[in-house]
C-alpha cells in the first residue's frame, strides 16, 4: 500500500518520502510559518505532500505498465 513518511525540519520545511511497491521518491515542501500554529503548519505540509503525490499520478501515462 503506498504511503508517505514526513520529518519536520527547520523554518517550515518538511522532508518527506513517498513509498510505493516499486520504490520511493523523496522531497521537501516549505510552509510559511508566520502567524500559524504548529498544528496549522503540519496540516498544510501534509496537504501539500498529498497534492504533490496526486500531481505525480496525473502526469503518469495511463498505459504505463507496473
Amino acid at each position: 500500500m503506498p504511503h508517505y513518511v514526513v520529518r519536520r525540519s527547520r523554518m517550515g520545511r518538511f522532508n518527506f518520502t513517498l513509498i510505493g511497491a516499486h520504490g520511493r521518491i523523496t522531497g521537501v515542501v516549505a510552509i510559511p510559518t508566520e502567524n500559524k500554529t504548529r498544528e496549522e503548519v503540519e496540516v498544510e505540509a501534509h496537504r501539500k505532500i498529498r497534492a504533490l503525490a496526486g500531481e505525480l499520478v496525473a502526469v503518469m501515462p495511463k498505459d504505463c505498465e507496473a
